[in-house]
């Protein structure tokens, strides 16, 4: 009578497990980041934020207008990337999280916001997009199938799975010789 119970048991626990199993992985979303993938001119939605990429153009120096009209040309080793884009968030005012804005090329090399820049990241608030410029500094040879990938968010408790957009900035080797870089501002109402 002991080992009929003793199976009896072992099945109605093997039955629970398999029914607690599948019952979780219904109701559990995957874990890890996801890529979405957009076009120049076209909206995306990575939560927190939306982000719109109007173009971009490769330079051998950016001049900063400064803040009194002093400006100033700013070399590099490499080339300049700059990026025309907005952004608007869907909940809270906030900016993209540090590191979470970059260009990468083909072979993965990954180029972030250049600390030389007075072109970085902005606040911007719900509904509310704020438009403006990202200076990158990219290795001459990188110019080629460059993709910006955002990725704003580092909460570990959002909504999973986190997401990341990849926009190819299609630049086809053209250098102009200076960017004058703009500082962001908001949107007017529907303007990307």
């Amino acid at each position: 009578m002991r080992r009929r119970w003793a199976v009896v048991g072992l099945a109605v626990l093997v039955l629970a497990l398999g029914i607690a199993a599948n019952v979780t992985e219904a109701r559990l979303l995957p874990y890890g980041p996801t890529s979405v993938s957009a076009s120049l001119g076209q909206d995306v939605q990575v939560s927190p934020f939306r982000l719109h990429v109007t173009g971009a153009q490769a330079a051998t120096t950016v001049t900063d207008p400064g803040l009194f009209g002093d400006a100033t040309t700013i070399d590099s080793d490499g080339v300049w990337v700059v990026v025309d884009l907005s952004y608007a968030t869907v909940d809270t005012i906030r900016s993209p999280a540090a590191g979470g804005i970059l260009v990468r090329d083909p072979s993965g090399r990954a180029y972030p916001v250049s600390n030389r820049s007075p072109a970085t990241e902005w606040l911007a608030g719900a509904d509310t997009w704020v438009g403006g410029q990202l200076a990158f500094e990219v290795a001459p040879d990188a110019l080629a199938g460059l993709v910006l990938e955002f990725a704003p968010s580092s909460t570990l408790y959002g909504p999973m799975p986190n997401t990341y957009a990849l926009i190819p900035l299609d630049l086809d080797g053209t250098l102009v010789d200076n960017v004058e870089l703009v500082d962001a501002e908001p949107l007017a109402v529907g303007e990307r």
